[in-house]
């Protein structure tokens, strides 16, 4: 009985000069990398909410050009990735991956792997998405929140100046 227990502990226990995540275990701690997603798309989403101020005369110009630079900076992922596929037969872009390394380091905790089969799977497949798409979701949640609040900003100004019944 011993000697099973000790086989089953020197199989869970990584090898002399490996760490955990070499040996393939993880922390079980949540993956992080989708509520980095959904914050990044709150904050291009709430950006439009300062349409509501009331001196907004420069903010709608200030907004489509963020809009506007997220557009080419789209453009420009996926033209990398054209441009190595011309070049070397390979799509050849930054991944989502590799920015969060960049950004977060090494072994971040966007990084690390859940105890839930199917969330790592997901973020798997998140993370080795080029980073085009994540600029584009970006992209579209900024022009949507334009259109959004500025027909609330709109709305609330007739309000104001009498013009729309209340109700």
């Amino acid at each position: 009985m011993q000697a099973r227990c000790d086989a089953g502990q020197a199989a869970s226990a990584p090898p002399a000069g490996r760490s955990l995540a070499d040996a393939g275990q993880f922390p079980k701690d949540p993956s992080m990398v989708f509520v980095f997603l959904f914050a990044a798309l709150l904050v291009a989403w709430s950006l439009g909410a300062l349409l509501l101020w009331r001196d907004t005369r420069g903010m709608s110009d200030a907004l489509a050009w963020i809009a506007g630079l997220l557009a080419l900076a789209t453009a420009a992922a996926f033209g990398a990735g054209l441009v190595g596929l011309v070049r070397h037969g390979d799509w050849e872009t930054v991944t989502t991956a590799q920015v969060l390394h960049a950004v977060f380091g090494e072994g971040s905790l966007a990084m690390r792997r859940s105890e839930w089969g199917w969330l790592n799977r997901a973020s798997g497949v998140y993370l080795g998405l080029d980073l085009g798409w994540t600029l584009l979701a970006l992209c579209a949640a900024q022009f949507v929140s334009i259109g959004f609040w500025s027909a609330r900003a709109q709305r609330r100004r007739a309000m104001r100046r009498g013009r729309m019944p209340r109700g």
